[in-house]
């Protein structure tokens, strides 16, 4: 019997710096069997480890259609992700996944799509943004809503000027430097009855004090709750649905059931958002 807590071993072939407290990393499979059949869809996670320092969830945040490698963005935050950012490229990582059901295409075909992030949330959402960079006939119109504290904790600055060929980037932060140029305030600011369509579909991925004003503005323009998604990442722990750290009320898991919910879904669920 396989052992499913047994990691897939990986190496490092890429470290980009992308704000002070965040990098990107670019990891290939090391078996080029496994690194074939590996296959993973929007919104899905995977369990990175190391051992020693534990193990964690963390979204994919490059597009499911390149296949030879794929990429993280990770905060540097407590001891295991300290641990990584102390990592050179040829290091090797063990991960675990791909976990989650991930989103279905379907749900957005035909539809505008909001985008919805704050700080490190826009990460997870790269696989949709570069997939829709990558093969544009997939998608609709796609608006990108995202906040930030300030402009240098701005994650994937690089790719905005090719983002906005094929997609709507809007960029709002609290505390302006000198040369930032662009709105200031938090996200929901930036979601008027102008810019965004009542029978669009949201994705929101931030902290979770983002969620309850968010989804509030979004219900005011008149989006449909079943079609406003939200990622409840936060709450993961094992990624197979044993630990039941991540359950909710009424029996549903985070990491099997989830990560992302439609707020019709749990809008009801104590402690959901």
């Amino acid at each position: 019997m396989k052992n499913q807590y047994e990691p897939i071993q990986t190496s490092i072939v890429k470290i980009e710096q992308l704000s002070p407290i965040n990098k990107l990393f670019t990891l290939k499979i090391k078996n080029k069997q496994t690194r074939n059949t590996f296959k993973f869809r929007h919104g899905q996670f995977f369990i990175l480890s190391f051992p020693g320092f534990g193990e964690a969830p963390f979204g994919f945040c490059s597009s499911p259609t390149i296949r030879e490698t794929f990429q993280v963005s990770i905060d540097q935050r407590g001891s295991l992700t300290s641990k990584l950012f102390k990592s050179k490229v040829g290091d090797n990582i063990g991960i675990r996944g791909p976990y989650g059901n991930g989103f279905d295409q379907k749900k957005i075909k035909n539809r505008n799509l909001v985008l919805v992030a704050g700080g490190c949330g826009l990460s997870p959402l790269r696989t949709i943004i570069q997939d829709a960079n990558l093969h544009p006939e997939k998608f609709q119109n796609i608006q990108v809503f995202y906040g930030c504290r300030n402009p240098e904790l701005l994650v994937f600055k690089d790719d905005y000027n090719q983002w906005n060929k094929n997609i709507e980037m809007n960029l709002t932060v609290d505390a302006p430097d000198k040369n930032w140029k662009g709105d200031i305030g938090v996200v929901t600011n930036l979601l008027t009855p102008e810019k965004i369509s009542s029978d669009s579909v949201a994705i929101l991925v931030g902290p979770p004090i983002m969620y309850k004003f968010v989804i509030q503005k979004l219900i005011e323009l008149g989006l449909n709750e079943k079609d406003i998604y939200v990622s409840l990442e936060r709450r993961m722990h094992c990624g197979i649905g044993v630990c039941q750290h991540c359950v909710l009320v009424g029996g549903k898991y985070v990491c099997t059931d989830g990560p992302l919910f439609s707020y019709a879904e749990i809008k009801d669920t104590p402690e959901g958002i």
